[in-house]
């Protein structure tokens, strides 16, 4: 397989936390040289509340609620907001070495490149249009439907984010308070208001983001983890959630 091409990656079945962690792994076998530029997509199936490395959980997300409700709250090592993932969101994570482009050199080159090609991709899935506001979110006539970011390693960059496509926008609504930061174009809007779903399924939108991003369908491998990395990237996490 050629390294200078994107290869899908199977993890197998995994909890939200593993899958947390899973990204975390991925972006270290790819700076260990193990894996080279790499896409998976991934679906959790209980509500699950997730917090940017630098978001506080007593500013962003009603804590008493989830607790009632039983909706874990997780970190990420990735900035960006807090957001609530659910059954009707499709995940992706995208890891690529520096050298893969030019463009991987700066958060900011690297936010433009990967946001350019995914705004593309989605129109093409959709057959309409779709603009990229802020730094690095998509919308559909000004209504958010995908929220992104990214964390940089010494030599390889994580990206994921999370599409809308049948997401419980109530439920945002009732868990997520309103943001301590947000971008000039969401004008104060409710969740409710400000994000809309894309009404395909989740599966489907699963086989675009993979046809778009692999070039080859036979480029595809399955991750056999290394337990002292995994051990590592867990604790890395474990320290991360603590502070919620």
């Amino acid at each position: 397989m050629d390294w200078d091409e994107i290869c899908q990656v199977n993890v197998g079945a995994a909890t939200v936390k593993e899958q947390l962690i899973w990204d975390e792994y991925l972006l270290r076998a790819c700076e260990d040289g193990q894996i080279g530029p790499s896409i998976r997509t991934w679906v959790v199936h209980e509500p699950t509340v997730v917090l940017g490395y630098s978001n506080r959980p007593d500013r962003e997300v009603h804590m008493a609620l989830c607790r009632q409700r039983d909706i874990p709250v997780l970190r990420r090592t990735s900035g960006g907001g807090t957001v609530l993932l659910d059954a009707g969101c499709l995940n992706y994570s995208l890891i690529l070495p520096v050298a893969y482009h030019p463009s991987m050199a700066s958060v900011t080159l690297a936010n433009q490149y990967i946001m350019e090609k995914q705004r593309r991709m989605l129109e093409l899935c959709l057959g309409q249009k779709v603009a990229l506001r802020g730094y690095t979110d998509l919308v559909i006539g000004e209504r958010k439907v995908s929220g992104n970011a990214q964390r940089r390693g010494r030599s390889s960059v994580l990206f994921h984010g999370s599409f809308l496509c049948n997401a419980d926008l109530g439920l945002i609504d009732e868990v997520l308070a309103f943001p301590s930061r947000q971008p000039a174009y969401r004008q104060a809007r409710a969740h409710s208001q400000f994000l809309i779903n894309l009404g395909i399924s989740v599966s489907d939108l699963s086989q675009a983001v993979l046809s778009y991003w692999v070039k080859y369908s036979e480029n595809m491998t399955d991750i056999i983890r290394s337990e002292a990395i995994w051990q590592d990237c867990h604790r890395r996490l474990a320290r991360l959630s603590q502070a919620t």
